[in-house]
C-alpha cells in the first residue's frame, strides 16, 4: 500500500512538473516570435541596417551559413537535439560552461532578446524561446531576420551593410568567393577581418567552402573554383 502510494504521489508530482513546463512554454515562448520581430527591427532601425528578405539572400550565402553554422536548420525544431547534447558533454569535460551548440534560430534569439551572459537559466531561455519561434515563425523568415541582426565587423550588422562596407557593393552583385568570406565573418569578426588580417579571412573561407562541400552544396572541384575567384575589398 505504501509503495503504490509513493507511485501516485510521484505520479502527481511528474505531472505537475509537465503542467507547468507546459504553462511557461505556452506563455512565454510561444509568443516570442512577435518580440523577435520587433527587438530585430529595433536593432536593425538603431544599427542603420538596410534589411534584406528572404528572396533578396544570394543562394551562395544562405547555402555557406546553413553548412556551417545549422546543418538541420531546414528540419531542426529550433534547436539541435544532438547539439546540446555534444554541448553538455563538452560543458561537463570542461568543468563549466564552454560549448553552446545553437542553431541559427537560437542564435537570433540570442542577437535579439539575450545578454551575452553564459549561464544555465540563459540557456533554458534560449531553448524554449527557440522552439516558441519555431512554431510561430517560418524558416524564410527566420533566416532573414537572422541574416539582417548578425554582427560582420567593422559597425557593418546585417549581409546588406556588410557587403558595402567591405566590397562597396550589393550582396546580389558580389560573387561567390566574396559572399562565402562574408559568412565566415560573423564566427569571430574582429579576428577574420580582411581588411587587418585577409589571411586569416581566408582561411575561415577556406573553411566555410569545406563544409559547403560536406554538406553537399557543392563539390571539391567548385569549391576550388570559387575560392580561386577575386575578391575585391574596398580600398
Amino acid at each position: 500500500m505504501i509503495r503504490f502510494i509513493k507511485f501516485i504521489f510521484g505520479l502527481a508530482v511528474l505531472l505537475g512538473l509537465c503542467l507547468g513546463a507546459m504553462n511557461v512554454y505556452f506563455h512565454t515562448a510561444y509568443p516570442i516570435a512577435n518580440k523577435v520581430r520587433d527587438a530585430a527591427n529595433t536593432q536593425m532601425q538603431s544599427k542603420g541596417v538596410r534589411p534584406l528578405t528572404d528572396d533578396e539572400i544570394p543562394t551562395t550565402f544562405r547555402d555557406a551559413i546553413i553548412a556551417t553554422e545549422d546543418r538541420r536548420f531546414e528540419n531542426d525544431p529550433g534547436i539541435d537535439v544532438v547539439g546540446i547534447a555534444r554541448s553538455i558533454v563538452v560543458d561537463i569535460q570542461k568543468d563549466g560552461y564552454v560549448e553552446g551548440g545553437s542553431t541559427i534560430t537560437q542564435q537570433l534569439i540570442d542577437n535579439t532578446l539575450l545578454s551575452k551572459q553564459k549561464t544555465l537559466h540563459r540557456k533554458i531561455l534560449q531553448v524554449l524561446y527557440a522552439i516558441g519561434v519555431y512554431d510561430t515563425m517560418s524558416k524564410p523568415d527566420v533566416f532573414a531576420l537572422y541574416t539582417n541582426v548578425i554582427y560582420f565587423g567593422h559597425g557593418a550588422y546585417g549581409l546588406y551593410n556588410a557587403s558595402e562596407t567591405y566590397f562597396g557593393r550589393s550582396p546580389a552583385q558580389c560573387n561567390a568567393s566574396e559572399l562565402t568570406m562574408l559568412a565566415g565573418l560573423p564566427n569571430a569578426p574582429s579576428a577574420y577581418d580582411p581588411f587587418t588580417n585577409l589571411t586569416l579571412a581566408r582561411q575561415r573561407q577556406r573553411l566555410v567552402l569545406e563544409n559547403m562541400v560536406d554538406a553537399g552544396y557543392l563539390t571539391n572541384a567548385k569549391a576550388d573554383e570559387i575560392y580561386q575567384e577575386p575578391i575585391h575589398l574596398v580600398e
